[in-house]
C-alpha cells in the first residue's frame, strides 16, 4: 500500500470516528430507575412511659444556599420553601413512631423542648436528596450528625403508579429509624431527666434569680440538674403557665406548617418532576456536547495535520474537509451545552410562583389576637418578649 493510501484511510478513519460522536443512537439516554419500596417505619421495642416521652422541635433546615456555587440551579425561593417542607415530612414520620411526646415543627431553636433535629439541605433537585442531619437534646449534648441521601427515578413522579407520598420518603424514614435507636438506648429514667432539664431551661429563662441554681453545667459544657425546686414552687407553677401558653403558640404555627405543607404539595411535585427531567436531560445533553467538542478538536488536529503533511492535493483537500467537519462538531457541542442552560433556566418561572406559599401570616390565640410582623423567625421573637411583658406583669399582681 502506498503511502498516499494509508494517508487517505487515516483520513476516512478519522471522519468515521467523528460521525460515530456526532450521530448518537437514539438509545442513548436511559433513566436511572431505581426501587420504590418503601422502608418499614420502626416503632418502640416497649411502652414507652408517659414521663419519658421526649418532645421534639424540628427547625426548618438551613437552605445549603452558601454552599452552592455557579455551576448549582437552586432557586432561593424555592429552597427557602423546601426548608419548610422537609422539616414537616419529617416530623409526621417521626410522629408515626408513637416513639415521642409533641413533635412539632418550630421556627427556630430557641424554642425549650427535649430534643432537637436540625440539618442543612446539601442538595435537592428533584432526582437527588441530600441532607446533613444533626441530632441533639436539651441538655446540650450530640446524639447523631449524619448525612443522608437518596436517588429517585423517573417512575416516582409518575402519577399512573397512583403512589401519593414522598418521592423521598425512605430518607424521612431511615432518619427517623436512626433517632428512634438512640432514643431506646436509653433508660426512660435518663429521657425523664431531660424533660426535667427543659422544665428548668425554660424557667430560668423567665426568672432566672430563681432557677439559675437548679441547673449547672459539667466539664463538657452538658447541662445537669444540681437540684430540683418544690413540687408546690408558686413561681415554678407560673412559669409552667407561661410554657403552656408558649406552646400555644408553637402548635399554632405547627398548624400554618401544615397547612403551608399541604398546599405546596402538588405544586412542589410537579415542580420537582420538571426538576427531575431537567437534571436529567441536562446531564445527558452536557455528556453529548462535551463529547461533540472532543471530537471536534481532535477533527481539528488530525485536519490540520493533514494539510500541513500532505504530500499531495488530495491529502490536503482531505486534512482541510476534516477539519471543517471539526469544527462544526464544535459548534453542535456548544449548541447542546446552550440548550441544556435553557431548559435548566425554564424551571425557575415555577419555582419563582412559590415564593408568595411562604408569606408570613397573623396568629390567631384563643384568648387574643396578636399582630406580628415578619418573618416567621421574627415573630417568634416577638412572642417571647411577649411572654416576658407578661410573666412581669402576673409577678407584680402576686
Amino acid at each position: 500500500m502506498t503511502t498516499d493510501n494509508r494517508q487517505s484511510i487515516i483520513t476516512l478513519k478519522t471522519l468515521l470516528l467523528v460521525a460515530s460522536f456526532f450521530v448518537l443512537p437514539a438509545h442513548a439516554a436511559i433513566d436511572k430507575v431505581t426501587s420504590s419500596t418503601l422502608q418499614p417505619l420502626k416503632t418502640p421495642s416497649t411502652s414507652i412511659p408517659v414521663n419519658a416521652l421526649l418532645d421534639v422541635a424540628i427547625p426548618p433546615l438551613n437552605d445549603g444556599l452558601h454552599l452552592t456555587d455557579e455551576d448549582d440551579t437552586v432557586f432561593p425561593e424555592v429552597r427557602y420553601a423546601e426548608t419548610i417542607y422537609f422539616s414537616n415530612q419529617l416530623a409526621k414520620t417521626m410522629e408515626k413512631s408513637g416513639a415521642w411526646g409533641a413533635i412539632r415543627v418550630t421556627p427556630n431553636e430557641d424554642v425549650v423542648m427535649d430534643v432537637y433535629v436540625t440539618g442543612t439541605v446539601l442538595q435537592s433537585d428533584g432526582e437527588t436528596l441530600d441532607l446533613e442531619i444533626r441530632v441533639y437534646d436539651t441538655s446540650g449534648k450530640q446524639w447523631m450528625k449524619e448525612r443522608y441521601t437518596q436517588v429517585t427515578g423517573k417512575y416516582a413522579y409518575d402519577r399512573r403508579m397512583k403512589k401519593l407520598g414522598d418521592p423521598f420518603q425512605n430518607l424521612f424514614t431511615n432518619i427517623a429509624n436512626d433517632v428512634l435507636r438512640i432514643r431506646e438506648s436509653m433508660s426512660d429514667k435518663e429521657a425523664a431527666g431531660l424533660r426535667q432539664i427543659s422544665e428548668l431551661r425554660f424557667a430560668r429563662d423567665f426568672s432566672p434569680e430563681s432557677f439559675d441554681a437548679h441547673i449547672g453545667e459539667d466539664r463538657g459544657g452538658i447541662l445537669k440538674v444540681n437540684r430540683l425546686p418544690a413540687e408546690n414552687d408558686s413561681i415554678l407553677q407560673r412559669v409552667n403557665k407561661i410554657r403552656d401558653r408558649d406552646y400555644l403558640y408553637i402548635d399554632t404555627m405547627q398548624d400554618y406548617y401544615d397547612v403551608f405543607s399541604q398546599r405546596m404539595h402538588l405544586a412542589y411535585q410537579d415542580f420537582r418532576k420538571a426538576s427531575f427531567d431537567s437534571v436529567v436531560k441536562a446531564r445527558l445533553l452536557k455528556k453529548q456536547g462535551n463529547r461533540r467538542i472532543i471530537a471536534g478538536i481532535g477533527a481539528i488536529l488530525v485536519g490540520i495535520y493533514g494539510r500541513y503533511e500532505g504530500s499531495n492535493r488530495i491529502q490536503s483537500d482531505a486534512g482541510t474537509a476534516t477539519a471543517a467537519v471539526g469544527g462544526y462538531v464544535i459548534k453542535s457541542g456548544l449548541e447542546k451545552k446552550q440548550e441544556a442552560a435553557e431548559h435548566t433556566e425554564a424551571v425557575a418561572e415555577m419555582g419563582s410562583s412559590l415564593e408568595a406559599e411562604i408569606a408570613p401570616q397573623v396568629i390567631e390565640l384563643e384568648d387574643r389576637t396578636i399582630t406580628l410582623s415578619g418573618s416567621v423567625q421574627a415573630q417568634y421573637v416577638q412572642w417571647r418578649e411577649l411572654l416576658q411583658q407578661i410573666n412581669k406583669q402576673e409577678r407584680g399582681t402576686l
